[in-house]
């Protein structure tokens, strides 16, 4: 796995962060924490990389502790511009609440969801 940019500086706990790394066939976007205006530019910058790529890419939505209309909006942009570069957004994991405000807004018909994986601390629990 190669990290071809990082969006922002730490990931803190709630404060929002976006990480964007190419792996093989596809590029990982991964949201961390709070989801909102503060990452505006991270998320701008990391649907700017995800489309250009024009790759299937994954979003990684298991540590997003909140997402407001600047989140979802990022999702249905990405949607659509990789539909447009004719590749398709497949979302990981997202909380039940992520889930439903993703879905009320129409954008889960926008994205391909993918089976829950376990995290990796959860990983790493079960093998200690």
């Amino acid at each position: 796995m190669s990290r071809d940019h990082q969006a922002s500086s730490q990931h803190d706990g709630t404060a929002g962060d976006v990480v964007v790394l190419s792996q093989g066939d596809h590029t990982l976007v991964i949201l961390y924490g709070d989801v909102d205006v503060r990452v505006s530019e991270e998320l701008e910058h990391a649907g700017r990389f995800s489309i250009d790529a024009a790759r299937r890419t994954v979003m990684d939505v298991r540590h997003v502790t909140m997402m407001d209309s600047v989140g979802v909006s990022f999702v249905v942009r990405l949607a659509a511009g990789l539909r447009s570069a004719g590749t398709e957004l497949e979302l990981q994991g997202p909380s039940r609440r992520v889930a439903e405000l993703i879905t009320l807004v129409g954008a889960g018909e926008l994205a391909r969801w993918l089976p829950e994986l376990p995290l990796e601390a959860d990983v790493s629990a079960e093998q200690a």
